[in-house]
């Protein structure tokens, strides 16, 4: 019995003794593969030198290449700007396409050859001159070494194709001087129809670049260091035999006017062979050098004087067909609103540009020039507010927000007619925004300075007394629309206008307020009617007077207004598009 028990005890140490054995000495994990060592090799490379594709790194060092024996391997990395409009999903399964079996250099990839990915997919390669696509992907730029493999940046994710990826399309686009000297280096950014980057091309030595694409439209934007297409705003279309620069016409009335002045800087090209029958074209597109200029500060104020009286005079055109003009329909509304829209805001970045010119200077003279253009910029912004009830978002501040802000700063700023100006401005965007308080407060302050005089041929007299900024002639005037001479967009009738509303917005007891006010004006200008339509048409030839009209809820008698949608202009697509987060104005 004894015998017995004793042979058991050694079998339950035995085993005990196994035990301790298999937990102090665990099985040995296989060691990594051929391909797990240089996946990491091209990782760490990357992680380095490369974080434009970070985003891709973090799903490669994620997959499972246990299995993978190839120590030479061809990467094709995702940038990260693609990541969030990709049509394709990159995760730790598709990336294996990315990832092909064989070191390749940028010459070993030929037109018409194949490549296998690591998932057995076969990708294309098809090539003009040094402009290499996968499946139509375009690789941008050389190969980075990387352990034993090259790895090369692309802008998307690379989709699987059954057959090679035949171009449809191949635009030739060629770069020259005005002088018609072919112009190297000329880089040409690319997208298909549907906004997908093709890539960043380069012009040769000849000017000429040639983009191969499936999509039937094609978009794309040049640039060149220190060269430009535009001159003055206009898109240039070559020179003439003395010399002079030729612009394009691009609303193609055969004139050559500021309406053909280009909204937006970079200029985008379009190209569409929907309805063509060739598949190949050929675009040539002109750049200048831009030329370090000394700022010579008359001139900077000569120039935007006439930029100013342009989009003034735009501004009372404006207000002549959506108030007076008996040929206008709101039903075409949008033909008005687009152009005026834009040629607003391209007028605003010429002050912001002659204003960077003028304060680069830091001299007395262009500090004091740049207050100027402080307050025009003001009025372009207000008569914005007022036409369309908000601007294109600044950082996070609502439109009206930001306005009070930027005038109230001014206000501060001056103590001269510019203070007096601008607490006009602010004025208008409080009584416009429902702040009637701060709207009398600013209005009473300018009465009380009794600074100004109401003049009934104010509108025929750059010097008169009436004006608290103005004195701008008319430019490119409308002949059917002849309310004055000159144009100020500030009077004194409109402060008195302003301040007879807000007393008249904030109850019963301010009625006396709004009612002496009313007589002021119906004294100076010989009313009749007194009805608040007549004071709002003293305005007439300033481009203020449309906002009053929704403010007091005044049907416009034009043919076919609307007011559940007519009292503001409808923001163009293009802007929508541009700022998402604006909203498009109710009704349109």
């Amino acid at each position: 019995m004894k015998t017995l028990a004793y042979y058991l005890l050694g079998i339950f140490s035995l085993c005990l003794l196994n035990a301790c054995n298999d937990e102090d000495n665990p099985t040995p994990e296989p060691p990594p593969s051929k391909g797990q060592e240089e996946v990491q090799k091209i990782v760490e490379v990357l992680k380095e030198s490369n974080p434009e594709v970070s985003q891709f790194v973090e799903i490669l060092e994620k997959v499972n290449v246990a299995d993978l024996t190839q120590d030479e391997l061809t990467v094709f990395a995702v940038k990260n700007t693609s990541t969030a409009s990709r049509a394709a999903v990159l995760d730790t399964a598709s990336i294996k396409n990315h990832i092909v079996k064989g070191r390749y250099a940028k010459e070993d990839l030929t037109d018409g050859s194949t490549l296998t990915s690591i998932s057995n997919e076969t990708l294309y390669v098809t090539r003009t001159e040094n402009d290499v696509q996968i499946n139509g992907v375009k690789i941008e730029g050389n190969a980075i070494p990387a352990g034993n493999s090259y790895v090369y940046v692309v802008p998307e994710v690379i989709p699987t194709a059954e057959v090679p990826l035949v171009p449809l399309h191949a635009t030739t686009i060629i770069t020259k001087l005005p002088t018609g000297e072919a112009l190297a280096g000329v880089n040409i950014e690319a997208k298909d129809g549907r906004g997908n980057l093709l890539g960043t091309f380069t012009t040769n030595e000849n000017g000429e670049a040639i983009i191969q694409h499936q999509s039937d439209t094609l978009s794309y934007v040049i640039s060149k260091e220190n060269f430009s297409n535009l001159h003055d705003g206009f898109l240039i279309a070559g020179m003439d035999e003395n010399g002079n620069l030729i612009y394009a016409d691009l609303n193609g009335d055969g004139l050559i006017t500021v309406d053909d002045k280009v909204n937006s800087d970079p200029y985008t090209y379009f190209v569409n062979y929907k309805d063509l029958p060739e598949n190949s074209l050929t675009k040539t597109h002109y750049m200048t050098e831009i030329k370090e200029e000394e700022i010579n500060v008359p001139e900077v104020e000569a120039l935007w004087k006439q930029s100013f009286e342009t989009f003034l005079t735009q501004s009372k055109n404006m207000e002549f067909y959506l108030l007076y003009s008996p040929e206008f329909n709101y039903s075409n509304i949008e033909y008005i609103s687009d152009p005026f829209w834009n040629f607003a805001y391209q007028t605003i970045d010429d002050c912001k540009k002659y204003l960077d010119q003028l304060t680069s200077l830091n001299t007395t003279e262009g500090w004091e020039a740049s207050w100027n253009l402080t307050v025009d910029l003001g009025v372009i912004q207000s008569q914005l507010f007022g036409y369309y009830g908000k601007l294109i978002p600044n950082d996070t501040q609502e439109s009206q927000e930001y306005l009070i802000y930027y005038l109230t700063d001014l206000v501060n700023t001056f103590d001269t007619e510019k203070q007096l100006a601008a607490r006009a401005l602010l004025a208008k965007i409080s009584l416009l925004s429902g702040a009637y308080d701060a709207a009398i407060q600013e209005c009473q302050y300018i009465l009380n300075t009794n600074t100004f005089v109401l003049d009934p041929q104010a509108l025929d007299n750059p010097e008169s007394k009436e004006v608290i900024w103005g004195g701008y002639k008319e430019n490119f005037s409308n002949p059917e629309n002849p309310s004055g001479s000159y144009i100020h967009p500030i009077l004194l009738r409109e402060v008195y206008l302003m301040a007879a509303i807000a007393y008249s917005k904030t109850g019963r007891e301010m009625e006396a307020e709004a009612t002496e006010i009313k007589n002021i004006l119906n004294e100076a200008f010989s009313i009749e009617g007194a009805e608040w339509k007549d004071y709002i048409n003293l305005l007439q030839g300033t481009g203020s007077a449309y906002p009053y009209y929704r403010l007091l809820d005044i049907s416009i008698e034009q043919t076919g207004f609307n007011p559940n949608k007519h009292f503001y202009l409808p923001i163009p697509q293009t802007a929508l598009d541009a700022y998402p987060g604006m909203k498009q104005n109710p009704g349109y």
